[in-house]
This record gives C-alpha cells, structure tokens and sequence, in this order.
C-alpha cells in the first residue's frame, strides 16, 4: 500500500490540486501560507538566493482568505495571486505552486488551514513519485533564510545517520532597521528571549523533548505527516498542537544553526504569536512572562516520578494543590496499575502530565501569587545563571548562544 493511501481514506484531505507529478528527484517541498502580504516576493526571492541542494525542489504558496475577509484583502490577495502565477519559470532553485483559496468558512479559515491544505498537497506529490522519505517544509511569507538554507535541510534529513522523521529548524528574528521600526525591534527581541528561556526552562524541568513549537520553523517526512494524521485546521497554534503530538510517538530531531529569520512587526492576523505579542510589548512597555521558579516546581515534581512507582516520594505541595489530592493519587494509581516496571510507569506518568499539564499549571499563578510573572530579563538572568553561563555580550546574544546549543 502506497504510504498515504491510508491518510486520504481516514483524514480529511483536500483534493489533488495541481495537474501532472513533480520531478523524479524531487526531494524537499517548501509550503506558505499567504494571507495579505506582499513581502511573500521578498520571501522567494531569498528561498531563490540560496545554495542548491543535490535535489529538486517546490515551494507551494497557498494563498487564502476567509468567507468574511474585508474586499479590500481579498482583492490583494487576487493581486498577489496573480503576479505568482507570472513568476512561476522566473525562479533558478524551485518551481514555483501558486494556489489560491477564497470564502473559508471561518469556523476553520486561518493559516492552520492554508498550511494543511499546502502539506496535504505535498504528500500527494511525494507519493506521486515514491517518495515516503521526502522533506516537507513549513515556512510563513513573511520570512528570510540563510543561504544554506536548503542544504542544512537536506544534510539533516538525507545524510545525518540517525535519518530523522521530523526537524525543527533554529530561528533568529529579522532585525533589519531598514525594514522595521526601533520599536518593533527592541519588542521582538524580548519576545524572542522568552522563547528561548521558554524552550530552555522546559529542559531544565524535565520535559523529554523541549521544542521550539514555530510554523516557519519545522520540517517533516510525507510519511510521518500522513501517520499523525497532518496538520490540523487551527486559526493559531496548528505547529504546536502537531508538534506535541508528533513528540509523543517520534523524536523531533533539530538543525541547531539558526537558517529562518522571522519578521519582528506588529500584526493581528492570528490570536497569538509573534505579531500580537510585539504589539503588547509595544502598548506596555512589559514582557512579563513565566516565573523560572515554577519550572524547579516542575523539576523536583517530574524527578519524583521513579520514586512514586514504588509509593516513596515528596510531590511539591503546589503541584498537589493544583490538580486536587485526591485525582492526583487517582492518577498515580492507574498509571501504576497499568505498568509492569518502572520505566514504563515513568512514561505513562509523563504523558499524563505533559506539555499541555505543564502550560496548565503556568497559567495557574497570578499576579498575586507566590509566583508572580516577572519580565522576561530577570528570568532569562536567572536561567543563565542557572545554567552557568557568564554574560560576556548581552542577555539576547547570551541566551541565543546558549538555546543554539542545546538540541531538542
């Protein structure tokens, strides 16, 4: 059985879109999504600019809009769409996919969507040519890459010997003053130190896998996208939820050279993320985020859990006040019954209280708590100092060297 006839029989799956197969060789298919923005050219223009890889590639951009998008945008986007469809023999490094959709319900309309339509098309073309082992590529319009861009890619998933299913790729924000406000900037660049401590925070708590959780930022075989079931058709946060699942059943291997550079600006396209974060950083003048002690909480909770196998253990108190004393020995007591070691209990107690428990758990601390948010400076000095690390450059060059580093 071809490797994705299962997916187009159990999931729901956009039909084909484009006519005739891609090239014998193609080994790396880049999908954007494009909604309203014309710096989609620049984007290709820099995908075009860089090194060749020993493969062909295709960049699918899916263009789209919702059932209630303003006429304005959806006008745009007919532009946008239309001036794709001229370039398309225009680039040396990819043949170029336009697609365009238009009046998405907006029960399901948004950038999860368009990137699921793109990847589900992606696997059609790889199965098309037999290739289970290809290299599908998320990236968003409004991104450059570095010029090894294609070639880190490809080495990482064709030639690295532990042959990866799926990668996360190292990230490092767009500062160019030419292109965005001061404001912009210096707003951005505290948001991205908080997702670093983040991602960082996570590993020193014990989380097996601590992943940068970025739509411009992942790549992934047709056969592992197909297997978990593809993208799912989210206004925001489609990367995250995929991610995390795809962590529970596969290692999510790293390109630990930062090869995408994100736009820092203001935007309100999506509920959460990068755009919306800057603009509060901007309105506030703050970037308060997780205090670094509730992940020592998490830390000495999670390094608890070979001992609570065998009933012998000290769980932090605020960890049994958060989930209740008695769901909480309920929980322990299946996850026992229902192992036969404790290795295997380990695992079971981690997939009860993962990723998702944990951000729970964050959220559960106010202003007003013991664990106050606290901006994002004075943590990342902690988790440094924690890590032993001497700030010889400055906070955001540190914890960039350090994240860089430290694979997932």
């Amino acid at each position: 059985m071809n490797f994705a006839e299962s997916y187009y029989k159990r999931y729901s799956v956009a039909p084909k879109i484009f006519n005739g197969n891609p090239r014998s060789d193609t080994g790396i298919i880049v999908v954007i999504p494009c909604y309203d923005d014309e710096f989609i050219f620049t984007t290709l223009q820099s995908l075009d600019s860089a090194d060749r890889p020993p493969c062909s590639v295709e960049v699918i951009v899916v263009v789209n809009s919702a059932e209630d998008t303003d006429v304005a945008v959806v006008e745009k986007n007919r532009r946008i769409y239309a001036s794709l469809c001229e370039k398309k023999g225009s680039y040396l490094n990819f043949a170029l996919l336009p697609y365009i959709i238009e009046g998405v319900p907006h029960k399901i309309a948004g950038v999860g969507n368009a990137r699921k339509v793109g990847m589900d098309e992606a696997v059609w073309r790889f199965s098309a040519i037999e290739n289970p082992r290809g290299v599908i590529v998320s990236l968003d319009a409004d991104c450059l890459v570095a010029e090894d861009y294609f070639t880190e890619i490809y080495s990482r998933f064709y030639c690295a010997k532990d042959h990866p299913n799926a990668c996360t790729l190292q990230f490092r924000h767009n500062f160019d003053e030419k292109l965005y406000s001061g404001q912009e900037i210096d707003a951005c660049r505290r948001y991205e130190m908080y997702l670093r401590y983040f991602r960082l925070a996570q590993k020193v708590a014990g989380i097996p896998q601590c992943l940068h959780t970025i739509g411009s930022c992942l790549a992934v075989t047709p056969e592992t996208y197909a297997r978990m079931g593809g993208m799912a058709r989210r206004q925001a946060g489609e990367d995250f939820y995929f991610l995390q699942k795809l962590a529970l059943q596969s290692k999510v291997a790293s390109v630990d050279k930062p090869i995408v550079f994100p736009s820092p600006s203001v935007s309100e396209r999506v509920p959460f993320g990068t755009g919306r974060s800057v603009k509060k950083i901007i309105e506030t003048g703050s970037c308060k985020v997780y205090n670094f002690g509730l992940f020592l909480l998490l830390k000495e909770f999670y390094s608890a859990f070979p001992s609570l196998y065998d009933g012998d253990s000290t769980i932090p108190r605020e960890i049994i006040e958060f989930v209740g004393e008695q769901k909480f020995k309920s929980l322990v007591d299946e996850c026992r019954k229902n192992t036969s070691d404790r290795k295997s209990f380990v695992k079971r107690m981690f997939a009860k209280f993962d990723v998702f428990f944990m951000i729970r758990f964050l959220n559960g601390f106010d202003e007003q708590s013991d664990f106050a948010p606290v901006e994002v400076e004075i943590v990342v000095s902690e988790l440094l100092d924690y890590y032993g690390v001497t700030s010889v450059k400055n906070l955001y060059e540190d914890i960039l060297e350090l994240d860089v580093s430290i694979s997932n």
